[in-house]
């Protein structure tokens, strides 16, 4: 088992090595995002969109004052067309969901569970949409509410979307899509799943990649014995120390290394803490309020973890504290995700491996739709599925313009 820990160890200082001395996270923004938050809390101090650094910053804004839209009313409002008005008045259409907006494209899924239930619901639909509807769009993603196509996505479902079964590719004249990743219990199994994540991805040659990785890194320790890190699985601490060289700067990587032409961090889902039970409540609520005593609990947990993962007590401190599988959790990686792609912005574009592609990557902050209403299990949001990946359509569609 020591020589097990030990390898991946090993592993992920290389990648971690290699990952820092990457051109491609060099350099940073002068201001950072304008997020979800920022667009709440400021409208009094009239930011703009405009003053953002880049297009994929601007569009990144945009998309957020969509968000705000239909969070008004996200029932009424979540699948019908918006007018979002720009910094000079103007106007920005957005589309409600059209699955053609999908077409001529190459989409990848790569990360964990909260992407793997995402792509069964949008697998199922676009079966739905060649097997019955001729490849014509369905009218009913477009309805005045949320519980319309919900409905009938669950009536009209082309394979059992629950259980565990893998996401059913899509392929056809216009699209192809494909998830890869991991979901459920992966103790001691995550290092090697998320190699064999990359390599399957790779031969698809994807165009369009969204990723997320998350759940898996954080922990609930002291309240859920399969959500605190033991020894065979404890490297995946050193996954969350280093978020940015382990999982984002590598996704980058990837993007580039398959010539990708739009690589979107999805946001780790809305976590409502108020949807568990018995300890899994418990422990969310203490972590939340940073319990003092709770907090020294989980350092004293994980310091026999310590010495062969070569990390201090600060190290302890700051995942027992910040890689919380709470909300807050949520929140803490999605600013890094946010604080990345700002950083990776390049004058004239992100060129890929081949020297002729230019990568635009940007932020899916399904995040900011989901609430504790469209979840059943606190962490998974399938009854907002049609909701995500129309603002998913929204989404990919702007960030191409750039």
């Amino acid at each position: 088992m020591a020589l097990l820990l030990f390898s991946y160890v090993i592993t992920i200082t290389t990648i971690l090595q290699s990952q820092m001395n990457s051109n491609g996270g060099s350099g940073s923004s002068s201001e950072p995002f304008l997020t979800h938050l920022d667009l709440q809390e400021s409208n009094n101090k009239q930011q703009k969109c405009s003053n953002q650094n880049s297009c994929s910053e601007i569009t990144y804004c945009n998309l957020n004052k969509l968000i705000a839209k239909i969070n008004e009313n996200s029932w009424h409002n979540a699948m019908i067309d918006h007018n979002i008005t720009l910094d000079d008045g103007s106007k920005l259409h957005m589309p409600g969901l059209h699955l053609s907006s999908f077409n001529g494209h190459k989409l990848a899924f790569l990360g964990d569970s909260t992407l793997y239930w995402l792509g069964k619901y949008f697998s199922s639909m676009l079966h739905h949409q060649q097997n019955v509807n001729k490849g014509i769009d369905v009218e009913y993603y477009n309805m005045k509410d949320r519980g319309v196509a919900n409905n009938f996505v669950k009536n009209n479902r082309q394979f059992m979307i629950q259980g565990i079964d893998p996401v059913p590719p899509f392929k056809n004249d216009n699209m192809q899509f494909a998830w890869f990743g991991m979901h459920g219990n992966m103790h001691g199994k995550t290092e090697q799943a998320v190699d064999k994540m990359f390599t399957d991805a790779e031969v698809m040659k994807p165009d369009i990649i969204v990723a997320n990785m998350a759940f898996h890194w954080l922990h609930l320790c002291g309240y859920s014995e399969k959500m605190c890190p033991s020894v065979i699985d404890s490297p995946l601490i050193l996954r969350w120390l280093h978020y940015t060289e382990s999982w984002l700067q590598r996704v980058y990587d990837f993007a580039i290394k398959v010539n990708a032409k739009l690589l979107l961090f999805k946001t780790a889902n809305f976590i409502c803490g108020s949807a568990r039970t018995g300890d899994w409540l418990i422990g969310d609520t203490l972590y939340q309020k940073f319990d003092n005593v709770t907090l020294a609990n989980c350092v004293s947990r994980l310091e026999p973890l310590a010495k062969d993962l070569s990390i201090g007590t600060d190290d302890l401190n700051k995942y027992c504290k910040y890689g919380q599988f709470t909300d807050v959790g949520s929140k803490y990686v999605n600013e890094q995700m946010v604080d990345f792609v700002s950083s990776v912005q390049q004058p004239g574009g992100i060129k890929t491996s081949d020297g002729n592609t230019v990568l635009t990557v940007g932020i899916y902050n399904d995040h900011d739709i989901e609430e504790c209403a469209t979840t059943e299990d606190a962490i998974h949001h399938k009854v907002g599925a049609t909701m995500r990946i129309r603002l998913l359509s929204n989404t990919i569609e702007n960030y191409l313009k750039c």
